[in-house]
This record gives C-alpha cells, sequence and structure tokens, in this order.
C-alpha cells in the first residue's frame, strides 16, 4: 500500500484548532480566576469554537470522502463488536474513521454544543446551567481521554502513527482509497471566516464593562462583573 491522501485540509485544521481552543480554554478554566479578565478570555474562546463546530457539521455533509458524516456511521452492534475486538488485538484497521472513533467523533460534537450553549445562558441564569456546563466539560473531558487511549492502541496494534497522519493528511491506503484534492480553497475561506469572527469578539469586548455584544446575534452578554458594578457594591457596603 502506498501512502494516499485520506484527510483533506479543512478536516485537519478543524481538528487541531478544536484541540488548541479546548485545550486553552480548559487552561483558563481552571487556573484563572472566576471574576478575572483572564477568565473572560476562557468565555471568548468558547464563542470563537462555536462557528468552528458549526462548520464541521456543514463540512460533514460538504466534504471529501472520509470527512462526511456517512463515511462512519456505525451501528451500535459494529462499535460493540471493535470494542470487543480490541480486547483481543484483533480489530480491523479502517482507513477512516473506525467505529469506536465515529462515536466519539458525535458524541464529542454533541458535548460541544452543549458546553458553548449553556456557557452562553450562565450569565443571569443562576447556578443550573454552571452546574451543566461543567458536568458537560468534565464528561467532554473524559471522552478525549478515552479517545486518546484509542489513538494509543490503534499505533500500536497496527504499527501507524495516526497523529502524523492528521497532520500530513496522508495513510497507508489502496489504490483507490484516496481523495483526490485536499480542498485547500475551502480551508482557507474557512480560516478567513473563522479569523474574522475571533478578531470581531476581541474588537467588541468591553474590557471595563467585561461586557460583549455577539456579533451578528443581537445578544449581549455580561462576561463578568465590570469595574463600575463593583465600586457600586462596594460603596453599598460603605
Amino acid at each position: 500500500m502506498n501512502r494516499l491522501l485520506v484527510w483533506d485540509l479543512p478536516t485537519r485544521l478543524f481538528h487541531w484548532l478544536l484541540v488548541a481552543g479546548c485545550g486553552a480554554a480548559f487552561v483558563l478554566a481552571l487556573g484563572a480566576p472566576e471574576h478575572s479578565l483572564a477568565f473572560d478570555g476562557h468565555m471568548l474562546l468558547g464563542l470563537a469554537l462555536l462557528p468552528l463546530l458549526l462548520f464541521r457539521v456543514i463540512w460533514g455533509f460538504t466534504g471529501t470522502r472520509y470527512a462526511r458524516f456517512r463515511s462512519f456511521l456505525f451501528s451500535p452492534t459494529e462499535m460493540l463488536a471493535y470494542l470487543t475486538a480490541m480486547m483481543t488485538r484483533s480489530a480491523q484497521r479502517h482507513v477512516g474513521h473506525n467505529p469506536a472513533a465515529s462515536y466519539a467523533i458525535f458524541a464529542m460534537l454533541a458535548l460541544l454544543a452543549g458546553i458553548g450553549i449553556t456557557g452562553l445562558l450562565i450569565p443571569g441564569g443562576g447556578e443550573l446551567y454552571e452546574d451543566l456546563h461543567k458536568f458537560l466539560s468534565y464528561s467532554l473531558l473524559a471522552l478525549v481521554g478515552g479517545h486518546l487511549l484509542g489513538v494509543l492502541f490503534h499505533t500500536m496494534a497496527h504499527k501507524e502513527n495516526i497523529v502524523l497522519s492528521m497532520l500530513t493528511g496522508r495513510k497507508a491506503a489502496a489504490e483507490g482509497e484516496g481523495i483526490s484534492s485536499s480542498r485547500p480553497v475551502s480551508a482557507v475561506i474557512a480560516l478567513v471566516l473563522l479569523g474574522t469572527w475571533a478578531a470581531t469578539l476581541v474588537t467588541t469586548y468591553d474590557t471595563a464593562a467585561r461586557h460583549l455584544d455577539i456579533p451578528f446575534v443581537g445578544k449581549s452578554v455580561q462576561l463578568g462583573k465590570s469595574e463600575i458594578h463593583q465600586g457600586t457594591r462596594h460603596d453599598d457596603d460603605d
């Protein structure tokens, strides 16, 4: 088998931007004080990632062969059979996503959507949305841990560096199993749109008031307690 192009560029960009964005968001959420400007960065990152999630859903219907959802639709029976085969190191190698990875991907997309929605509802929504947001976030963290174990198993069982393949887009495949194009134009368009959205979020964010008017949505969000509100509270205490 030759090393053929399997993962298109938009899929790879989505993967690594999501890794970087979620990783940074987790670090800020766990390491920054809740009412600090750094924690506001966590919320801004969450808003920046929402269009990335929307892009992946669209790409799941319009992308190349292995990026499309229909290429990794497996029944629960197939997924359980794959997990059972993993235990005996006899799991079949898949050029695209295997059954276990496919369920992990769909679960991650659902969790990310829930995390984004509950994050938007936290300001003024009480502790319910905050608790749900934390539950979904830690569920995602656990799922990512399971996904990494799956990557390790695949690497050991099939002697294949799939992390490298998600960087280069190439995997060992038989003739006819590859894709014809990495779709660079689509990747550039997606990067420009996502970058414009992120830049607009940053420029719209009012640092002093800790307030954000979400672009194109018409919704205002109070990311934290503004200096004015804190000063008013101190005056009331006096």
